[in-house]
C-alpha cells in the first residue's frame, strides 16, 4: 500500500507518516519544491503519476490545492484523508462539539480550514475529513502545546493557565495512530479526534509539567472561559489523562 502525504514539514504529518510506515504503508511525501501546488494540471499529473492507494492532505495550502487533489483522487477512486481543525468552531460557540454541530468560524484560520473541508467534500464525497485539536508533542519548533508552554515560561517566568478553558487536544502519537485507523478502517465521513476527557488547561499544563519534568511554574487563573472539546464515539483516541502518571499533585504550582 502506498500513501501520498502532504505537510511533511509540519507538526502532524511526520508523526503520521511514522504511524503509516509502522503499518507497512509506503509513504511518498509531496515536495512542493519539485511538484507545484498552484497549478491544477501539475497537481493532477503528480497524483496520476504516483497512483497512490491513499492520499493524506495535512499541509497548509490553498483551498484550490485541496479541491484539485480531492477531485483527482475521486476520479481515480483513491481514498482521501483531509485533516481539519477544531478552529472551525468560532469563539462564540461552546463545546463539546459533535461532528453534526455546524461550524461558525470567526477568524481567518478557522474560515480557511472550513473552506478546505467544504471543497474537499464537494469534490470527493467519500473523503475522510478529521478535525483535530491542539497537539501535544515533543518536537521543538512545531505548532504544539509543549512548545507554547516552554516559550511562555521562558518569556514570562510563569504560566497562567485558565481553570475555565477546556481545550480540544491529544498527544501527537495518539492522534497519528487514530488517523491511520480512520483512513484504513473507518467508513468515509466527518470525524472528530479529541483525547481530552474533561480537563481544564490548568490541569493539563500541570500534568505535562509533572510528566515531562519541566521547571514550569503553573498558576491557576480564571481568565479564558471556553469549552473547545470535541466528541465522537466512532473515533476513539487515547485519553491525555492516561499519559499523566498518578501523582498527588504537580510539583510547580504557584
Amino acid at each position: 500500500m502506498k500513501a501520498l502525504v502532504t505537510g511533511m514539514r509540519g507538526t502532524v504529518a511526520p508523526v503520521f507518516a511514522q504511524a503509516l510506515r509502522a503499518e507497512g504503508v509506503s509513504v511518498v511525501p509531496w515536495d512542493r519544491d519539485l511538484h507545484p501546488i498552484d497549478n491544477p494540471e501539475a497537481v493532477r499529473f503528480f497524483i496520476r503519476a504516483e497512483r497512490p492507494d491513499l492520499f493524506c492532505h495535512l499541509a497548509l495550502g490553498s483551498p484550490d490545492w485541496a479541491e484539485w487533489a480531492a477531485r483527482t483522487c475521486a476520479e481515480m477512486n483513491v481514498p482521501f484523508l483531509y485533516v481539519g481543525s477544531v478552529s472551525v468552531y468560532g469563539s462564540a460557540q461552546t463545546g463539546p462539539f459533535a461532528p453534526a454541530d455546524l461550524p461558525v468560524p470567526d477568524d481567518d484560520y478557522g474560515r480557511y480550514k472550513f473552506e478546505c473541508e467544504r471543497r474537499v467534500l464537494a469534490a470527493h464525497p467519500r473523503a475522510h475529513v478529521v478535525r483535530i485539536g491542539w497537539q501535544i508533542g515533543d518536537r521543538p519548533g512545531g505548532n504544539q502545546m509543549v512548545d507554547h508552554l516552554d516559550r511562555t515560561f521562558r518569556e514570562q517566568g510563569r504560566i497562567d493557565a485558565s481553570v475555565r478553558w477546556f481545550p480540544g487536544c491529544s498527544f501527537l502519537p495518539d492522534t497519528a495512530a487514530a488517523l491511520v485507523r480512520i483512513a484504513k478502517r473507518r467508513p468515509p465521513g466527518l470525524y472528530h479526534l479529541d483525547g481530552n476527557p474533561g480537563l481544564n488547561f490548568f490541569e493539563i499544563a500541570s500534568g505535562l509539567n509533572d510528566l515531562l519534568g519541566r521547571p514550569w511554574a503553573v498558576a491557576p487563573v480564571a481568565g479564558l472561559v471556553q469549552n473547545r472539546r470535541m466528541l465522537d464515539p466512532r473515533a476513539p483516541v487515547a485519553s491525555i489523562q492516561a499519559r499523566f502518571r498518578a501523582c498527588v499533585g504537580p510539583r510547580n504550582i504557584v
